[in-house]
């Protein structure tokens, strides 16, 4: 009996601290204390687009710490990182928590002007923590230093190229390549995002299939038009005036309305690899000298939370009806439309920060030709 009890008492002993160890006494106490401290703060100020101010994200996290008034300033990427960094200068430091999509400068630039703090000692939740909730078994940062900006959008990339479906036939189409025949000159449109330009030019920079040379091409023998007005981009676009879009957006909303708008397939682009990139996809930071620490800190955790992810991700797709899919793969992916859904068993490479300043030097000298 006692050498059969032996092994039992050992694997208890090797078990039990994993087990319990994300539900310690201390961590409990911990995570109490910065909520009381953040309930004297009593608000958090929260920054961004859609993907973290929309309604019912901010209504979710009031109705779980009522304590914590979430004051929000939404906008473009384009419109607050250069306002966040004016006023700043000016000794205004009005931002807790930033968040917006990765394509485009804005964490680039904060992390650069060193605006940021590192958001990664600030985890505390136990199931935020717990890096097997999470794509690859990890928690995933844009930044090289891996602290910074917390990639919490695992969208898979689309292709960036999209096409009139009474113009083009998709299936002429098997590379980026096909996209710069002559047949498409003047027939082509770029959607450019006010003051962070084209994340999609990044990575096609990068690619060793495209290259400098791709984007050298683009904007230099295309007769490329450039349209900084997201809804004319699709509307231009979906009427006949341009064939090829690169970077139109609510193609989906337009197709569902009769628009015969349509993002290539991956099958169609064969240097279209399988990843996940800060093309598009959205991160979450911490702005440094914030005024409230304590509630920047609770509204983190909860945003990256089961809970928080669930809402945002249900949110994403149904109501900004912008496809979107969640990091963590504990939540139920039903919601997640087709466009950005993981294939499941798929291996997806994560993608960080790709310097955009050869990319826009590239761009900006071309544009002067």
């Amino acid at each position: 009996m006692t050498i059969a009890l032996v092994p039992a008492v050992l694997l208890c002993l090797l078990i039990t601290p994993f087990v319990t160890a994300a539900e310690r006494p201390d961590a409990k106490a911990g995570w109490e204390k910065t909520v009381a401290a953040a309930k004297k703060e009593g608000e958090v100020r929260v920054w961004g687009d859609m993907e973290i101010t929309h309604p019912d994200i901010i209504a979710a996290f009031s109705k779980e710490f009522p304590g914590i008034k979430p004051i929000i300033v939404s906008g473009k990427v384009g419109d607050l990182m250069p306002r966040i960094i004016a006023e700043r200068r000016a000794g205004k430091f009005l931002a807790d928590v930033y968040s917006g999509g990765l394509g485009g400068r804005a964490f680039y630039d904060f992390q650069r002007a060193g605006v940021l703090d590192p958001l990664k000692p600030l985890l505390m939740l136990p199931d935020v923590v717990d890096e097997s909730k999470w794509l690859n078994g990890k928690h995933h940062y844009a930044d090289a230093e891996g602290q910074y900006v917390f990639m919490y959008e695992g969208s898979a990339a689309g292709v960036g190229l999209y096409y009139n479906s009474k113009l083009v036939d998709a299936k002429e189409f098997h590379s980026y390549w096909d996209a710069l025949s002559s047949k498409w000159k003047g027939k082509v449109l770029l959607f450019e995002r006010p003051g962070t330009g084209s994340p999609n030019m990044v990575r096609f920079y990068y690619n060793p299939q495209l290259g400098p040379d791709f984007v050298r091409k683009l904007w230099s023998e295309m007769d490329l038009v450039v349209s900084q007005e997201r809804r004319q981009a699709t509307d231009w676009l979906g009427t006949g005036k341009f064939s090829l879009c690169f970077d139109c957006a609510d193609t989906d909303m337009a197709r569902k309305q009769g628009v015969p708008v349509s993002e290539f397939e991956h099958a169609n682009l064969k240097e279209a690899a399988g990843e996940i990139s800060t093309s598009g996809n959205s991160g979450l930071a911490l702005i440094n000298k914030a005024a409230n620490p304590n509630a920047a800190r609770v509204f983190i955790n909860w945003f990256l939370s089961r809970q928080g992810q669930t809402v945002w991700q249900d949110v994403m797709n149904k109501k900004v009806v912008e496809p979107s899919d969640s990091m963590r793969i504990d939540i139920p992916k039903d919601n997640v439309l087709p466009a950005s859904r993981r294939e499941d068993g798929k291996k997806y490479s994560v993608v960080g920060f790709q310097d955009p300043e050869p990319v826009a030097k590239l761009i900006n000298e071309l544009r002067k030709k």
